[in-house]
């Protein structure tokens, strides 16, 4: 008698990326092609993007591993952003990929980064996300050591790996203290009633994961490991990290305080939402006021991404049904435009040798293209409409001005940070454009190939659609965070 397993939909991309991971291996020992291992990856994070889409639309949700794990509308809208992003990562043309003498790793790192981090956005209890997370962070540790020929990728691995084990070390004594407080694990929107001691451990144990998660999204002051690993590793791994890696980070946050936070506020009496409020402002400030400063295009799109973990910490702080699904949208305009620049940046630098910013003079009239592409990037970035982050930022400032009270300070501070990040930004369009170069211009346009196109022009339609039709996912959104407080709260 032949007996059927049952498998359900929603775990299609997380079973696609695990069987793709294994293929990949396979293909690595049988036949060494780099190129059909690029295709592979294509393939799978485009097949995974498709899914998680069609499910997001479905409504539907699952468990697995002992209910472990739900994935439900939630998960898989996280699942679009990170399987953008490392598809954004894989098509490009990446030329330090080429200088190694066995680049299909590289690939099958991405594919399991990526399998982690779904698995994040589905975690329902804190063990399990803390074991998903360090699955996707193992993966990114040697994604970030690839360029062995690089001495400034070994360095910018050490300090990633170092930060890396003190987070995690943080976050597990702070489960333990969660766990010794209140008997479970479970991110769940109630806790029995525990005793006053028992609530300052809690009150600790809540604090330390906030710490420990800080590192992770580069919050203010656990940020500056980020700036010199940025720098150092390769762009194709800078590209994920600040992307789908930072995305992952909040997406643990939101979960944990989406369902934690008030019952933890409750019986430990711990204003979390106040500490969000000043990590957020103090983030965006020092990000934006070390990007003024900055001489290295690649260091300042680092300090540029540590200003913009600042504006979506508003969401948390906030803690609101609307708060929470404007940070959905926010993490997937700014995923989409902070990976357009640094692919730009990747393929200026390479192409060119243009690291500074006095570099990129001329390059408007060199690679029209790619310049053009970059100035939206960096407009959209700045919160200039009708661009993607500029309709998040919008959305964002407007929930703290409706939360009214102190709050409105929020939108006061993030409203300043965004005309101070216009500064820099502009200050590179206008080098592009209109900048002394130190060497003689080039008269004619550089033929731009379409291997280094298609990433920029998927970024870019993005970047000014996603801007111009918030209202879809904005709506997806919200329905994603109701429906997982609804499962967690009904499901015993």
């Amino acid at each position: 008698m032949v007996s059927h397993m049952n498998i359900s939909p929603e775990f299609l991309p997380v079973l696609v990326l695990a069987f793709g991971a294994l293929l990949l291996f396979l293909q690595d020992v049988l036949l060494e092609d780099v190129t059909l291992s690029r295709l592979i990856s294509i393939a799978l994070l485009l097949c995974t993007t498709v899914l998680s889409l069609l499910l997001i639309q479905s409504h539907s949700h699952a468990y697995i591993a002992g209910d472990s794990f739900l994935f439900d509308s939630f998960s898989q809208i996280f699942g679009v952003v990170f399987s953008l992003s490392a598809l954004l990562v894989v098509l490009t043309d990446s030329q330090f990929l080429k200088r190694l003498s066995s680049p299909f790793e590289f690939y099958v790192l991405v594919v399991l980064a990526t399998l982690g981090m779904y698995f994040v956005a589905a975690s329902t209890n804190l063990i399990a996300l803390f074991v998903a997370f360090e699955m996707s962070t193992v993966a990114t540790y040697a994604m970030t050591l690839f360029d062995k020929n690089n001495p400034h990728s070994a360095e910018a691995a050490i300090k990633f790996f170092v930060v890396g084990a003190l987070s995690a070390g943080i976050i597990l004594y702070a489960i333990s203290l969660v766990y010794l407080a209140t008997g479970s694990i479970d991110l769940k929107p109630s806790f029995a009633l525990i005793s006053p001691s028992a609530s300052r451990l809690l009150a600790i144990g809540f604090v330390l994961l906030i710490v420990g998660f800080g590192f992770k999204v580069a919050a203010v002051p656990f940020h500056l490991w980020l700036p010199d690993t940025y720098d150092g590793a390769p762009y194709a791994t800078t590209t994920y990290l600040a992307s789908a890696s930072k995305v992952m980070g909040f997406a643990a946050l939101l979960k944990i305080f989406l369902t934690m936070g008030p019952s933890v506020q409750a019986l430990s009496h711990l204003e979390w939402r106040v500490l969000f409020a000043a990590l957020s402002i103090v983030t965006m400030s020092v990000g934006n006021l070390a990007a003024l400063v900055q001489t290295r295009v690649k260091r300042m799109l680092a300090y540029s991404s540590i200003s913009q973990s600042g504006y979506i910490l508003i969401g948390l702080a906030l803690a609101s049904s609307f708060s929470y699904a404007v940070l959905i949208y926010f993490v997937l305009s700014y995923a989409v435009s902070k990976a357009g620049s640094f692919i730009v940046a990747d393929y200026f630098e390479t192409k060119f040798g243009a690291s500074t910013f006095d570099d990129y003079a001329w390059l408007g009239r060199v690679a029209p293209l790619s310049a053009f592409s970059m100035s939206i990037f960096l407009l959209s970035l700045a919160g200039i409409p009708p661009l993607s982050v500029f309709v998040a930022k919008f959305f964002m400032f407007y929930a703290a001005v409706k939360a009214g009270g102190a709050w409105i300070w929020l939108a006061v501070a993030g409203v300043l940070n965004s005309a101070l990040s216009l500064y820099y930004y502009a200050r590179l369009i206008k080098n592009m454009y209109m900048g002394v170069a130190n060497k003689q211009p080039r008269e004619q346009a550089f033929q731009e190939s379409i291997s280094h196109v298609v990433p920029i022009a998927i970024s870019l339609a993005l970047t000014i659609a996603l801007g111009l039709a918030e209202a879809p996912i904005l709506g997806a959104s919200q329905h994603a965070i109701n429906s997982l407080y609804q499962q967690i709260l009904t499901h015993p």
